[in-house]
């Protein structure tokens, strides 16, 4: 009783949803349908649609035909029913009486060919001549059939993974051109969900679709068409069957609905979940959480799995019922064939057509179930991928953007506020500052006090809540994106390094340039050295994210990036951190050179970078503090000197 009522309870569970989803918007299934199907492969969508209907639908129907043509037309069951003399037939009300010899006289043993010759209607010569050409029309009919099936294979192979290719293309596309924003809320593990598992699943629900919604509508309407010629009222009790249809549909409908929307909610958060703690192994294991993580995944797993059993016995369910609606009609449908070939109006071989077309009528009804669970499904999936092409780009370009000089810019910040939430603090409070042309800033403050927001509103990874940040004095939204990452050169705290080779890595961004300009950039980030004690030098492999280098080192192949890139405005966010002494006093040396002529915003915790820059702003909790030359902000003895002073007393 507990599991029936745990079942019941999971059958009306209501829709799971998150309060930063946008919601769907009306026929999103049938948008992505039209869009990445019917208008690039309409063609091919009309081909499939007709080899759909009628490979297989026709041969089915034939072969019923041939079945009647059988009966009444070569081996004429009810004309030799009626042939049999009136001695030899058997009377029922006679209990005693043998049914094996009917018959006053003995029966005569004679060969099977005279026994043919000798019985009424047509000829043997007449009959093996149409056994001949009922066996060339089979034979003609199966091999079109082969062929169409063929045809229909290739588009289906052919539309299904070009469908997948221009999706994935598309979807890729739209998650790099989505803003930070979008990223910070959706986790890697359902953004690649979306990208294979829902790609795949829409490809497979619409081709599914193109291939059993025709095959089954042309099946119903032949067999109906079929039933109605042959007979008026016994097709329209076969017909009371439809409404007995509609009912189980109405109520399977919405349950099934959810289910599967819940099922691919759930799916979509176990990826990412798994995502997640894959990508951090390390401080898995770090804090010995296998088992614990062996047992949260299994938590996590079991409503999946409620879910899908669940949705596999509503489905069994569905296809039950229309099975036992279709079973006693096909009964009805015998017993009043019968009655009606017993009393001589319909011929035998014309009920086993009426039969066989009910049966084939009614095959397509009950496999409703799987075209419910394809449209649901379809939905659902269809949904995830118009949620991600529907979202809109916040960081909106200008449709004529303006052009951008070939000098290092000056770059001012209006009254600028960023909250990264509507009702979260904000995370910069109305910064006002102008940096000129080919000078160097170094924004400094305690941890949480908007350094690395500011860095990333200098590059427009996210756009002011409030204010504008201005290059040359024009709004930065006022530029083309892509005009303005071609001299804006952004380098992480977190160093990030691909799996390949460190002069991939280097080049990335910058593939056109030489080796001697990646050696060149190597050298200003002081990693060439490291790099040439290596086996294989500039070729060595990095591994899964830069396993073989140390954090120092990652951050120093990002530094040489970013410089063979070469920026007119470089923001750095804290790239010394890891850094040890020796090495980033090398790299401060070398700043000189390196950041000469290029407009630069420079996060770090180190005086000894700040005392290097030309201005110096101190942040603390979103608000600009102190702002500019280090030597007068040292006069001021404000926050700044006092930070200068503790970093003077711990290197003592």
């Amino acid at each position: 009783m507990f599991r029936l009522r745990t079942f019941w309870n999971q059958v009306n569970a209501p829709p799971l949803q998150e309060a930063h989803h946008r919601p769907v918007r009306r026929g999103a299934a049938w948008g992505v349908v039209r869009r990445f199907f019917l208008k690039p492969f309409w063609g091919s969508i009309i081909l499939m649609v007709i080899l759909a209907a009628t490979t297989g639908t026709v041969s089915r129907f034939f072969y019923a035909w041939t079945g009647r043509f059988v009966a009444d037309d070569i081996v004429q069951v009810q004309l030799q029913a009626r042939s049999v003399p009136a001695a030899a037939k058997l009377d029922p009300t006679r209990p005693g009486e043998n049914k094996l010899f009917a018959v006053d006289e003995p029966h005569e043993r004679t060969s099977l060919s005279t026994r043919l010759a000798q019985a009424p209607g047509r000829s043997v010569a007449e009959k093996t001549q149409l056994v001949i050409l009922l066996g060339l029309a089979l034979l003609a009919v199966l091999i079109i059939e082969h062929i169409s099936s063929w045809i229909l294979g290739r588009r289906h192979v052919y539309v299904g993974q070009k469908v997948q290719y221009h999706l994935r293309h598309r979807i890729y596309e739209k998650l790099q051109a989505l803003p930070m924003s979008y990223h910070d809320d959706y986790a890697v593990g359902r953004q690649m969900t979306n990208l294979f598992s829902d790609v795949a699943g829409v490809e497979n629900c619409v081709m599914m679709l193109i291939r059993s919604i025709p095959r089954d509508a042309v099946t119903m309407c032949i067999g109906a068409s079929i039933m109605f010629a042959i007979d008026v009222p016994l097709a329209a009790i076969v017909m009371l069957a439809l409404p007995m249809y509609g009912l189980c549909y109405s109520w399977f409908h919405t349950r099934l609905k959810t289910v599967h929307d819940n099922l691919r909610h759930r799916q979509g958060k176990l990826d990412a979940h798994l995502t997640n703690r894959i990508t951090n192994f390390y401080l898995v294991k770090s804090f010995v959480r296998e088992a614990g993580e062996a047992i949260d995944f299994l938590r996590r797993s079991r409503p999946i799995v409620r879910d899908a059993l669940v949705a596999s016995i509503l489905g069994s369910c569905f296809m039950i019922a229309c099975g036992i609606i279709s079973g006693v009609c096909m009964v009805a449908v015998v017993w009043l064939g019968v009655l009606q070939v017993k009393r001589g109006e319909m011929t035998l071989g014309t009920m086993l057509l009426f039969y066989t077309s009910a049966g084939f009528m009614f095959a397509p009804v009950s496999g409703i179930n799987n075209i419910v669970a394809l449209l649901h499904r379809l939905r659902a999936v269809a949904g995830k991928v118009s949620r991600v092409l529907d979202q809109p780009i916040a960081l909106a370009e200008p449709n004529r953007g303006l052009p951008l000089g070939a000098a290092s810019p000056t770059i001012s910040f209006e009254n600028v506020t960023l909250r990264y939430k509507s009702s979260s603090q904000p995370a910069l409070d109305d910064i006002s500052f102008t940096l000129p042309a080919g000078r160097t800033l170094c924004v400094m403050g305690p941890s949480g006090s908007g350094k690395s927001t500011l860095a990333r509103l200098a590059c427009r990874i996210y756009d002011p809540t409030a204010g504008a940040v201005k290059l040359d004095g024009w709004d930065i939204r006022n530029f083309r994106l892509g005009h303005l990452r071609k001299i804006t050169g952004y380098l992480d705290q977190e160093p990030v390094v691909f799996d390949g080779t460190i002069r991939e890595n280097i080049r990335y961004g910058s593939e056109k340039s030489d080796y001697n300009s990646v050696v060149s950039a190597a050298q200003f980030a002081q990693i060439h050295d490291f790099i040439w004690q290596l086996p294989s030098r500039y070729q060595t492999p990095t591994c899964q994210r830069g396993l073989t280098l140390s954090g120092g080192q990652k951050q120093r192949v990002n530094l040489a990036r970013v410089l063979l890139y070469d920026p007119k405005l470089l923001i750095m966010d804290d790239c010394t951190s890891a850094l040890d002494a020796e090495t980033e006093a090398k790299l401060v040396q070398g700043f000189d050179t390196v950041l000469k002529g290029r407009t630069v915003i420079l996060v770090s915790h180190r005086i000894s970078m700040a005392l290097r820059c030309d201005y110096v702003m101190v942040l603390n909790q979103g608000k600009a503090m102190e702002f500019g030359p280090p030597e007068e902000l040292i006069e001021q003895a404000g926050l700044f000197k006092e930070m200068l002073d503790e970093q003077m007393e711990i290197g003592k």
